[in-house]
């Protein structure tokens, strides 16, 4: 005699104890089942009966259709294909006794199904290419693959890359983190493949390594300003003074005077991009010019002499005075001053001037020392008289002849040789006299020099002024 069956129930039956199982079905079939493209593969499902002394039949099924001839736990696929992909395999577990009759009676039936997944060995559709770019572009690799399951990594130089685990690759070039040599490996449940290398070149945008330098040189010099650069090549150099193209190359030579001083700079460029370098100056040093030379004449012992010359160019200037063609010693200021002329100072005098650009020259003068005041001065036909009277305290008589019509100009000096007045500036023909008033010009009291230029001669006559 048989119970029905109750969940978890223990029933004393002839005296022995009958036991009822809580599922047929232990183990049941996977969810995926993934297979390769021809590979065979065996599903099975676990089961137990119902009830102690049940037996258990199995029918399997494929998309809902009955399977014929598999009947066990364990069913294999044999072959199978892409359009097996996605079939519903499933399998009917009954527990069942065959009664006194001889009748089949089933205690309860369970199901298992699972979804197969039929992937082929991966194949590349289309292989990365070569790259080449700029730094700061996007970087894109690509590989396009046919195959389920796929998965990627990409290589640089034999290393994986991390974060790089897809069909595409994509970044922001950068020359040392992309240059090299890439390919990516395929993997699939079917197999690996590894796609075909590939360059990547990143071209390096320029970049100024070491700037050219401020230069300030002789008038007449050779200068050469350099700048070094890196970058991708080939890398173009243009030179601008104040804005205007002037050279190329990593170099740029040129003589120096006052039409190249200015502001310079260079622009690197290539493909990628340039650069500017910082702005320099470049200075032209002059060498020392005269703009005022001393003035000789004649002196009365006793008298104070300053020879004095003026000159411009690059600081420091250097001066050395000479007597008669000999160097006086400390005699090395723009200026030479006799405190008390004697007989032994008459001579010829000049100074060198001189500086790191050159040297220069004045013009030599003669210092004459004469007892008394001399009723004339004269040279070539020009004479300037004794002015009279000699001390003036408010007006003196001044005049002068000239052989011929002449741009004269009478000039008043003191004694450390500035010009303290020009009292005629015009073109003076025969003999000429006009009185002299030092207070109406403002003349102080003093020991001054009258001196007559005209051309290449000079005349000179003392004045003094009291108060």
């Amino acid at each position: 005699m048989r119970l029905v069956r109750s969940s978890g129930v223990l029933l004393w039956i002839a005296g022995a104890v009958v036991a009822w199982a809580n599922k047929i079905i232990t183990t049941p079939l996977p969810e995926v089942v993934e297979v390769c493209v021809g590979q065979d593969t065996t599903i099975c499902v676990y089961a137990n009966p119902l009830v102690v002394g049940d037996q258990l039949r199995y029918r399997w099924y494929k998309d809902g259709t009955p399977i014929a001839g598999e009947e066990g736990p364990c069913l294999t696929i044999r072959n199978p294909q892409l359009a097996d992909d996605w079939s519903i395999y499933e399998v009917e577990v009954q527990s069942y006794y065959i009664s006194g009759g001889g009748q089949t009676v089933v205690t309860g039936t369970e199901r298992s199904a699972t979804t197969l997944r039929v992937y082929p060995p991966p194949t590349i559709i289309s292989q990365p290419q070569n790259w080449s770019g700029c730094e700061g572009q996007l970087l894109t690799l690509s590989v396009s693959a046919d195959g389920g399951g796929l998965s990627y990594q990409w290589y640089k130089d034999g290393q994986p890359v991390a974060g790089a685990n897809a069909s595409t690759y994509s970044s922001v070039a950068s020359v040392s983190r992309h240059n090299g040599t890439w390919w990516c490996v395929i993997t699939g449940p079917c197999g690996t493949l590894t796609t075909q290398q590939v360059q990547v070149l990143v071209k390096e945008l320029p970049q100024i390594t070491q700037q050219p330098s401020p230069v300030a040189e002789c008038v007449g010099r050779q200068v050469t300003l350099t700048v070094a650069a890196t970058g991708y090549s080939p890398l173009s150099y243009q030179w601008y003074r104040n804005g205007i193209p002037v050279g190329t190359g990593t170099s740029y030579s040129f003589t120096i005077d006052r039409t190249t001083e200015g502001e310079y700079w260079v622009v690197v460029s290539n493909e990628c991009g340039q650069v500017t370098s910082r702005r320099i100056p470049v200075t032209a040093y002059l060498p020392p010019q005269i703009t005022l030379q001393p003035q000789g004449g004649r002196w009365q012992p006793g008298e104070r002499i300053v020879l004095r010359v003026e000159a411009t160019g690059k600081l420091p200037l250097y001066y050395q005075w000479q007597k008669n063609g000999q160097d006086i010693p400390g005699a090395t200021s723009n200026t030479y001053v006799i405190q008390s002329a004697t007989q032994a100072d008459a001579g010829r005098y000049r100074c060198r001037v001189w500086n790191d650009c050159g040297e220069v020259w004045t013009s030599e003068v003669t210092v004459d020392i004469t007892v008394g005041v001399p009723e004339v001065s004269a040279r070539e036909g020009y004479s300037l008289h004794r002015i009279v009277p000699t001390p003036t305290a408010s007006a003196a008589v001044i005049s002068f002849t000239t052989p011929e019509a002449s741009a004269v100009r009478l000039i008043l000096y003191d004694l450390y040789g500035r010009a303290v007045a020009t009292l005629l500036d015009e073109i003076v023909s025969g003999e000429r006299q006009f009185i002299f008033q030092p207070e109406r010009l403002g003349i102080a009291a003093g020991v001054y020099s009258l001196r007559l230029e005209t051309g290449g001669i000079i005349l000179t006559q003392p004045l003094i002024v009291v108060r």
